[in-house]
């Protein structure tokens, strides 16, 4: 080796040997926790610093000089410790306020249709603290947990009721109680109080006199009572019969029609049609049904039977109207057969119900109006088709079979399913419901419309205000010796007539049905 490289050599050992710490005890100042401590200590680095001390670091705390540091007399190692959390605030979203001009609440006042409902808003920051000291927060989410609903206030738009005259009995149902009218419209009276009227048969016997009506029952799907309309004290009468689908007084006024079900427990809907026909005479005293005689017997039903079939008596009384998911057709109750008149697709409903169609005679007993169930015009299975046109069907049996050829004509297209026609009392005009949005019928509101009984002369009657909400279900209670009807509208009950004159009459907020009979003349009523 060269002189010059051993110069080399030594020069390097030389400076190594500057860097090692010598031998012995070094004081060294540690600072961490929130204590300052003087120690004495052999190690070497601050690694071993902090071993000896007793000090454990986590992967967020930090140490100045770094551990790798190798320690010197009176050094000062610090210990700072970080923490790094997550904190959540919520923060309340105030709701707005919307007021909505209303013709079912009286002028000068307001309703409050909705209580409104504050949002809430959910912070998430991440806060950093270094020896229990905040240095750091920061939004890292920012979610909306619940969104606000605004209040909404009605504000009243209608003029103070006025008691219009009324001739016979009319019959609704608010808040799942019976109530009567007579005389005028402020004449008025609860027939029943338990709030338990499943509103599935309410018919009045044609005179007006007595009522027919079903209750929810705990042991059944329902039970069939009726009670006079007349008497101030009078007490419902259970009739002895039960689950009943459908009943409706003979036009006699002595006989009822009904049809049954049975009780399901597994799901939607909580029967099963028997579609069977029964006629009894039901007795006051005691709700026997007298003379009890089946029409028909239990069936199928056809497509979707298990729903159930609806009837409307002939005005004769001699025969019945039938309609079902995928038929209408006539009961012959002297042969006690059914007929078919029509038949067309059953509406798929992809639900737990079915459709059925509502029929309604002329007053001559000729004709039935109704809806059926037409083709699409866009191509979809029958089945699917959106299309529910109003019809008129000739409806007469002739010795003892449907007169034919018979007569069916389309007297309005496109309805809804819901359209519900009827014949005005005198037989010259025929009101129906026309859906909004007539593909989407099941779930759309419905204006009201009248037309000759041939279908000319179409025009809309009620609500004329295209602005105005539609009515949930079209069904009209006609004013049997006057050209104008009772429907309900946001659950009062309004006056319409011919004329376009409307009167709302109620102010219960919570009618859902309405019947109005009467055999006596006006002016022979007044007389007595």
């Amino acid at each position: 080796m060269s002189n010059a490289t051993r110069s080399i050599v030594l020069g390097i050992l030389l400076l190594l040997a500057a860097c090692v710490p010598a031998a012995g005890t070094l004081n060294v100042t540690l600072i961490a926790d929130g204590e300052t401590r003087t120690i004495a200590t052999d190690g070497r680095t601050v690694h071993d610093l902090l071993v000896e001390a007793g000090v454990t670091l986590d992967e967020d705390d930090r140490v100045t000089p770094p551990e790798n540091t190798f320690l010197t007399n009176n050094l000062t190692v610090r210990v700072v410790r970080v923490e790094v959390r997550s904190e959540t605030e919520q923060q309340i979203i105030p709701y707005g306020r919307e007021t909505v001009r209303d013709a079912t609440v009286p002028a000068g006042e307001t309703r409050l249709l909705r209580a409104g409902v504050n949002g809430i808003q959910e912070f998430t920051y991440a806060v950093t603290l270094e020896d229990g000291v905040q240095v750091e927060r920061r939004l890292v989410r920012q979610t909306t947990i619940q969104e606000p609903q605004n209040e909404v206030v009605l504000i009243g738009a209608r003029e103070s009721l006025t008691a219009v005259p009324i001739s016979g009995t009319v019959a609704y149902i608010s808040a799942h109680n019976a109530w009567v009218m007579r005389t005028t419209t402020s004449n008025r009276r609860r027939l029943t109080v338990a709030g338990d009227l499943d509103g599935r048969v309410f018919d009045l016997s044609p005179d007006g006199t007595i009522l027919l009506f079903t209750r929810y029952a705990t042991d059944t799907l329902n039970s069939l009572w009726m009670i006079d309309t007349i008497s101030a004290d009078a007490e419902p009468v259970r009739l002895q019969v039960d689950n009943v689908l459908w009943a409706a007084w003979a036009p006699n006024g002595e006989q009822i029609a009904y049809s049954t079900g049975t009780p399901r427990d597994d799901g939607p809907p909580d029967w099963e049609a028997a579609n069977d026909l029964f006629i009894a005479r039901p007795r006051a005293d005691d709700g026997q049904l007298l003379g009890r005689r089946r029409i028909l017997a239990p069936s199928a039903g056809g497509t979707y039977g298990w729903w159930g079939t609806t009837f409307a008596w002939a005005p004769n009384g001699e025969s019945l109207a039938y309609a079902r998911a995928d038929e209408v057709g006539l009961v012959d109750l002297f042969a006690e057969t059914a007929f078919p008149l029509t038949s067309f697709p059953p509406f798929r409903t992809y639900g737990n119900w079915a459709w059925t169609p509502a029929v309604a005679w002329s007053p001559e007993g000729r004709f039935i109006a109704t809806v059926i169930h037409g083709p699409s015009p866009t191509g979809e299975m029958p089945e699917d088709s959106p299309v529910f046109d109003l019809y008129v069907l000739e409806a007469w049996l002739e010795e003892g079979q449907p007169v034919t050829p018979s007569l069916t004509v389309k007297l309005a297209p496109e309805v809804g399913m819901w359209a519900t026609p009827s014949f005005s009392p005198s037989g010259d005009w025929i009101i129906f419901g026309r859906a909004r949005v007539p593909y989407t019928s099941q779930t759309s509101s419905y204006e009201l419309y009248l037309m000759d009984r041939d279908g000319s002369d179409r025009r809309l009657l009620f609500p004329s205000d295209p602005s105005e909400p539609g009515l949930d279900y079209p069904g009209v209670a006609w004013d049997p010796w006057d050209g104008r009807f009772l429907a309900v509208y946001q659950g009062d009950l309004y006056l319409v007539a011919t004329d376009d004159q409307v009167r709302r009459v109620s102010d219960d907020g919570a009618i859902s049905t309405v019947r109005w009979a009467g055999l006596v003349a006006p002016q022979e009523e007044e007389e007595e």
